[in-house]
């Protein structure tokens, strides 16, 4: 997990590399009626539409584009920004992976600096 100072200077710069990584977009109940009312679409349709049994069999996941990243996603943006799901607004707070964030990478990488500065004499 990401320590504190890291994630209290963490800034989005909206390149969209997380929406590029391959996984599952998990949905929550309260995710479903919210996408689906900011597309036009009933619940129904939205998860006919947009949606997919997840791994763990238990809920529903968004679906993919054929290269892995989100089938939301247009360029860098995400086109459906103001009702995207929890996972995606939690992103890097309540997780993250270990690489390909370039703006975590940034900060990683400064603080690993400033770790081989406090190991040298």
């Amino acid at each position: 997990m990401l320590s504190q100072e890291i994630l209290s200077r963490f800034q989005c710069s909206g390149c969209g590399e997380c929406c590029r990584w391959t996984g599952s977009v998990l949905l929550t109940d309260a995710d479903i009626p919210k996408m689906a009312a900011h597309m036009g679409l009933s619940e129904q349709e939205f998860i006919d539409r947009h949606t997919r049994l997840a791994p763990n069999r238990r809920q529903l996941a968004l679906l993919d584009q054929p290269d892995g990243s989100c089938a939301f996603l247009a360029g860098n943006r995400c086109t459906i920004y103001a009702a995207r799901p929890e996972q995606c607004r939690t992103f890097p707070f309540a997780w993250s992976v270990p690489a390909g964030c370039p703006e975590l990478d940034k900060l990683l990488a400064g603080e690993k600096n400033i770790e081989r500065e406090d190991d040298n004499p």
